[in-house]
């Protein structure tokens, strides 16, 4: 039996939204009457520990040892929640009772959650901190078997067990094995509508392109049945699959909403909100740290259909994450920062009846009545657009063409493009930034703007009398025109196009 030491260390860690604290566990127990105590700004859950590890000691044929047992969790100014701690509790005891040897300066890290019967669990958020802890220089990494899936997504390498009796193997039989978990093939959602199904639309089809290919926020006003709906899922179809890194950054959250995810989706995330969604939906849960609708729909489309039926307040508060790209959460007087990086795609009628596009004067609505339907829309959140694009019923070859048409599949092509605009974009900027998401700061000599074709901007924003802000975002589409076209200057008809995007029909 090996000598105990006098106080056991090792680290596990824990996450509050999307960020993760390393922790330290320190087990110390000393003669006097059988007691046992957490410290460290510890929530119930990790209190609650002792008895999941009495349960569990004796179901494995280990023995909870008698003297006062304390347990230390630092850093100690930080409140910690979560029942992830449980392993590292019981590797301490273990240790410190000498029921297992703990090899000398050797650096462990150890999560999960035990069953009474000493069965091992994973717990919400592993993949955000095992992304934390996977380049750390640990001698020991032990968690979870469960959490298989999320360390493959973090890019972690360990050893999983699936109970505490694997514990005796590994230390005191020395059998050890780290290698990289692997999560298995990634399913593809295959649900998107290709593009070629967007008949009559040509100008909404070349929108949808520039999009995607520079990450611009998309505003569609038509009819009703001239496909407005289907375009966030067409929108989908044309975008790369997710990067690693993404993948990781998706899942992560997923992970916080869903729990266990046993198989990752590699293609964007699509969130569709309706009139009924709330800020709070959309922003998410501070009390426990969830993400909302804008923060799932990072790196992906968050997809809001019948935008002039939102409620003020919600289209107001999309104005400032919609420019930062992030959202706020407030919890006890910390402030926790999720990644909103999506591209915007909002869809609506232009009218109460729908009709104002349509040829010979179909819609009878007033002009007071549409300015009130459409009063939400207000000059505010439309700066924070890019491109706008009005669309109107098909025709009926065009409907004709829809069944009797062959079915060439056009969204790979269009998916090729725009996989060239961002590599462009990535070798220009040198960073994962795209024309829509690019700082401020410098546009003219990192975008590769000549002056004269900012001054010909400029002459036609003073025309349609945009903005500052809409000077610049018509720079930022029409860079991207040029990317698509393989240009490596912007022209004066790349800002012509663009000006055209940035015209409301309403």
């Amino acid at each position: 039996m090996a000598s105990k030491p006098n106080v056991a260390r090792l680290y596990s860690c824990f996450a509050s939204g999307t960020d993760s604290t390393v922790t330290l566990i320190e087990v110390s127990i000393s003669p006097g009457i059988p007691s046992f105590s957490v410290i460290g700004l510890c929530d119930s859950s990790i209190k609650e520990s002792q008895g999941r590890l009495i349960s569990a000691f004796k179901s494995t044929g280990f023995s909870m040892p008698k003297g006062h047992i304390t347990i230390g969790i630092s850093p100690a100014y930080m409140r910690k929640t979560g029942s992830g701690f449980d392993l590292a509790m019981a590797l301490g005891i273990l240790f410190a009772s000498g029921q297992l040897y703990l090899p000398p300066d050797a650096k462990i890290y150890a999560e999960g959650e035990l069953t009474l019967g000493g069965e091992l669990k994973g717990t919400p958020g592993a993949c955000i901190r095992l992304k934390t802890v996977r380049d750390m220089d640990f001698d020991y990494k032990i968690i979870p078997l469960s959490e298989s899936c999320s360390a493959g997504v973090a890019g972690f390498s360990g050893q999983g067990i699936t109970s505490l009796n694997d514990l005796n193997d590994i230390f005191n039989g020395n059998h050890y094995k780290e290698s990289r978990f692997e999560c298995g093939s990634f399913e593809t959602a295959g649900d998107y509508i290709d593009i070629s199904m967007l008949k009559g639309q040509e100008k909404t089809k070349r929108a949808l392109l520039i999009s995607a290919a520079g990450f611009h926020n998309i505003l569609l006003m038509g009819s009703p049945g001239s496909g407005k709906t289907m375009a966030g899922r067409i929108l989908s179809g044309i975008m790369p699959k997710l990067s690693p890194d993404e993948l990781s950054d998706v899942y992560s959250l997923n992970e916080l909403v869903e729990g266990e995810i046993s198989r990752p989706v590699c293609e964007r995330p699509v969130r569709m909100v309706g009139p009924n969604i709330t800020v709070g939906k959309l922003l998410g849960n501070s009390l426990n740290l969830t993400p909302g609708e804008m923060a799932l729909a990072n790196h992906g489309i968050l997809f809001a259909d019948e935008l002039p039926l939102f409620k003020t307040e919600v289209l107001d508060f999309l104005r400032k994450p919609l420019e930062e790209r992030k959202v706020h959460l407030m919890k006890r007087g910390n402030l926790y920062s999720f990644d909103s990086n999506f591209i915007f795609l909002g869809t609506g009628n232009p009218c109460k009846c729908g009709l104002l596009y349509e040829r010979n004067n179909k819609c009878r609505c007033s002009g007071g009545d549409i300015r009130r339907y459409l009063s939400k829309l207000n000059g505010p959140f439309l700066e924070r657009i890019d491109i706008f694009s009005e669309m109107r019923s098909i025709t009926g070859n065009d409907m004709a063409s829809i069944y009797t048409d062959d079915k060439n599949s056009e969204s790979p092509k269009f998916r090729s493009i725009v996989e060239r605009c961002w590599q462009i974009a990535h070798e220009r900027y040198g960073a994962d930034k795209l024309n829509g998401t690019f700082p401020e700061e410098d546009i003219r000599d990192s975008m590769k703007i000549p002056q004269n074709v900012i001054r010909y901007a400029s002459e036609l924003s003073e025309k349609g009398f945009f903005s500052a802000r809409g000077f610049t975002r018509i720079l930022r589409v029409a860079r991207t025109i040029a990317d698509i076209n393989e240009s490596e200057d912007v022209t004066e008809g790349d800002v012509s196009e663009a000006i055209q995007y940035r015209l409301r029909c309403f």
